[in-house]
């Protein structure tokens, strides 16, 4: 069962991010990453009255600790898709699971069989794969990519505090529970980015009256998101559901092209193919 719910994570955001790259041409990246949590906030936090709530210090300090990170992750996550091609900044959250194979026998003391881990790796190499020019033989194509790419830098720098915060979230849906996690972190999340855009004075209906419609579709993906990805990490491994969530990557490659017209289909296909092996040997694992 965990496998449907890490599976239909990546689809939610596959989609969200064909929208937030549309949006991100007529608003400021802030503005999405504020809307991103209203519907989560809206739908979820009325669950408060109709849930146990267990108010023991480590999940709180959990939730506080991977709610921080989150907050600082939503700005420049939408940064990042805002400033290059979907199909190629999103695969750079393949790189989360190399990330977590270093913090999660640190932080909860998970380390996967040895399938798992050769499954997670042939992910991250999958990553690297879609953004090879093989017309140019251009194989340094990727490292250049951070470097000239202010896109693939920022969503690099998502994926390694992700790497951190999916280990907190284990924690504290372990100690409390997926709902109240969830709601905790987005009511965190959506008043600490309120809080900031009143004080740069940009929350303003003007900036958000043209885009309303999409940020509302973009909030609804993010909502199902949330919904699959918690409860898949109450199920397994953190590393297992965090490297599946990249899938994320080759759904984007395909939409990217189709919705975008975003160019090199097939080339990064073929890193999609490695990666869609990586996730056979995690689940064979």
């Amino acid at each position: 069962m965990w496998l449907l719910f890490a599976s239909l994570n990546p689809v939610s955001e596959g989609f969200r991010s064909v929208v937030v790259k549309k949006t991100s041409a007529k608003t400021e990246p802030i503005i999405i990453s504020w809307g991103n949590y209203f519907l989560p906030v809206l739908l979820f936090t009325p669950g408060l009255f109709f849930i146990e709530l267990d108010l023991n210090p480590t999940a709180l300090i959990a939730s506080f600790i991977s709610s921080s990170i989150n907050t600082l992750a939503a700005v420049w996550y939408i940064k990042a898709i805002s400033e290059g091609d979907i199909s190629e900044v999103l695969p750079m959250m393949s790189f989360t699971p190399l990330v977590l194979l270093i913090t999660s026998p640190i932080i909860v003391g998970e380390f996967p069989p040895f399938l798992g881990f050769v499954g997670v790796l042939l992910i991250v190499v999958g990553s690297y794969l879609i953004n090879i020019n093989f017309k140019k033989r251009d194989f340094l194509g990727p490292f250049k990519a951070l470097i000239r790419n202010r896109g693939t830098r920022h969503m690099l720098f998502v994926a390694a505090i992700w790497g951190i915060s999916a280990n907190f979230d284990k924690i504290a849906i372990t100690e409390s529970s997926i709902p109240q996690h969830v709601i905790f972190m987005n009511i965190f999340i959506f008043t600490s980015l309120t809080i900031y855009l009143l004080l740069i004075r940009k929350l303003k209906w003007q900036k958000i009256k043209p885009v309303k419609s999409n940020l509302l579709a973009i909030s609804a993906f993010t909502c199902c998101a949330f919904i699959f990805h918690m409860t898949a990490l109450s199920m397994t491994y953190v590393a297992y559901v965090v490297a599946l969530k990249r899938m994320s990557g080759p759904i984007a490659v395909v939409l990217g092209h189709f919705f975008l017209k975003e160019p090199n289909i097939k080339a990064r296909l073929i890193g999609s193919l490695v990666m869609v092996a990586g996730v056979a040997l995690i689940v064979l694992a």
